[in-house]
């Protein structure tokens, strides 16, 4: 560091880090590193080293690095460290700005005084850190071998861009961001996921989690996210709280469509820009989708590769592919026709029992209303004789849930164990390709293009197929629920009249002795008078004169 005074004191910081070594290494075992340019301007303040290789505890312990140069920037590349340890960390007190490239590093340990931590282009597996207060503002850990979010809880405050790109991501909760009250970009494309739900307390589905969730994440500012080049089917976005959220990119998936509808896009009420080309949208979705886009002023920002539409036999909607519900394939020359036919009958079942589910709901529905008008009607009067009439209701509703319900769980049985005999079929198909006669070698390199294109296509419109059905799921998941706090509504109409009955028995306890007590009087004061003897005294007595009186023994 120099000091220069000419009217005022002015700092430069020169990143030459100096060793002052008074013994030799070799003889001591010590491992020293510099900077690899010594020259580089000290208002750049970062140092650049080459080939630092740690391969243990005991490599660690004997490594040391200059402690001279303060608020340095420290690049790693073209070296080993196994494991980036506290003992480490603690070598390196004063650098505020890490990087560690390709450095083949499997455990980090994140210290607390670093602001800017770039670990890219390693096999991180697992992060650790002092449960205390970090600085750190920005955090890359983009190509790493990471299968699930660090815990970092309330200890990274201040951090503002995390990017977790291209790592092993499966499953990805929302709520593991939740205590990240700073943040504003995040990033997890590039991964390997097939579900984003809001709490990892919601348990993860086969392939999606199709039912809507009201548990709720805010990640209040939050304005960039990036879910692009994973494996999604469909997403639900009902429990996400991302008032500032600017942009969003769900590009290059396999999205079908987003669960609950097309209002999705117009709860985020910041949202500018959105990318969401590169996916298998259906045609229906994705034109009310564009409508609200439109009606929002969202922009798109990216676009389809040329030709794709064409090339999948796809339609296009304002520039963006997709799939049309009702459009099928010419399955004349389909090898596995028999395994179309059965999915296609298993459909059909499956819509005719939807279709009547609906005729008994709406009825069962109309029957409920009808009799809580009534209920209400009569809340005042005797309403014993009702309660049988609604338990006998509520029993055969909840009867109707569990057939329903036991009649969907074997009707998706049967679609999936069509799945894995389809899904044989092929692989018995493709052994058959790759283990062709040698003599038929020319007839194999003419038809094992064809035959793979034709599979690959059907397994594409089995997966539109399997998407279809999810999205009915959904829809009949909410039918089921809106149903069940009908009952639960009806429950509580009940345990009020049951109530209210109760309290009209103790009101009659309560009075009928006085009622019994003024009987015995009337007869005790009138005893040995004819009847109309008697009705005549108690005409003529005075008004206040005509009092009873109870004597006790």
């Amino acid at each position: 560091m120099e000091r220069r005074v000419g009217g005022k004191m002015t700092y430069y910081l020169r990143v030459v880090l100096v060793l002052l070594v008074l013994l030799g290494a070799g003889a001591h075992g010590f491992s020293t590193y510099r900077c690899d340019e010594p020259d580089t301007p000290a208002i750049k303040a970062t140092c650049l080293m080459r080939g630092v290789n740690l391969s243990g505890h005991a490599a660690i312990a004997e490594a040391t690095f200059p402690d001279d140069v303060r608020h340095v920037a420290l690049a790693m590349v073209d070296g080993s460290i196994p494991k980036f340890t506290r003992a480490l960390a603690l070598k390196l007190p004063k650098v505020q700005d890490l990087t560690v490239d390709g450095m083949r590093v499997e455990q980090f340990y994140i210290g607390p005084g670093l602001e800017q931590l770039f670990a890219r282009n390693n096999s991180i597996r697992a992060v650790e850190f002092a449960a205390e207060p970090h600085r750190l503002r920005t955090l890359r850990l983009d190509h790493n071998q990471l299968t699930s979010v660090p815990s970092f809880g309330v200890w990274f405050n201040e951090l503002k861009y995390l990017s977790l790109d291209g790592n092993r991501l499966e499953r990805v909760a929302l709520d593991a961001f939740a205590g990240l009250e700073r943040l504003q970009s995040l990033s997890l494309a590039r991964n390997e996921l097939i579900t984003v739900d809001p709490s990892a307390a919601l348990g993860y589905g086969y392939v999606v989690s199709a039912t809507p969730t009201n548990q709720q994440v805010l990640l209040a500012r939050l304005k960039h996210l990036s879910l692009a080049a994973n494996r999604l089917l469909t997403l639900n976005v009902t429990g996400w709280e991302m008032p500032s959220l600017v942009s969003l990119d769900l590009s290059n998936n396999d999205l079908y469509l987003l669960l609950d509808g097309t209002k999705q896009f117009t709860r985020f009420g910041a949202l500018e820009e959105l990318a969401y080309t590169g996916n298998d949208w259906n045609c229906g979705w994705l034109s009310e989708a564009q409508e609200a886009l439109q009606a929002t002023h969202v922009k798109t920002i990216d676009r389809e590769p040329t030709g794709r539409c064409e090339r999948e036999q796809m339609k296009s909607l304002r520039g963006v592919c997709c799939y049309d519900q009702l459009h099928e394939r010419d399955s004349s020359s389909d090898p596995l026709e028999q395994r179309w036919e059965l999915l296609s009958e298993l459909r059909r079942r499956y819509e005719l029992v939807q279709f009547a589910y609906e005729l008994v709901q709406d009825a069962d529905l109309n029957r409920i209303t009808e009799r809580a008008h009534e209920l209400r009607g009569r809340l005042a009067g005797p309403v014993a004789d009702d309660q049988s009439t609604i338990k006998g209701e509520l029993v055969r509703l909840h009867g109707a849930l569990a057939n329903e319900t036991a009649h969907l769980e074997r009707l998706e049985e049967s679609v999936e164990r069509a799945a894995l005999d389809l899904s044989q079929t092929i692989d018995e198909l493709l052994e058959r390709a790759l283990r062709p006669k040698p003599t038929l070698d020319a007839v194999r390199q003419q038809t094992f293009g064809a035959s793979l294109e034709g599979m690959e296509r059907q397994i594409e419109l089995l997966k539109r197929r399997i998407q279809t059905f999810v999205y009915e799921m959904d829809e009949r998941e909410r039918r089921l629920r809106s149903l069940d706090q009908l009952i639960e509504k009806r429950e509580q109409q009940l345990t009020a009249v049951q109530k209210q009955m109760r309290a009209l028995d103790e009101r009659i306890e309560k009075i009928k002795p006085n009622v019994d007590e003024a009987y015995y009087l009337i007869d005790e004061s009138f005893a040995g008078y004819p009847a109309d003897d008697a009705y005549s005294r108690m005409k003529a007595l005075p008004s206040g004169r005509f009092r009873f009186q109870r004597h006790r023994g």
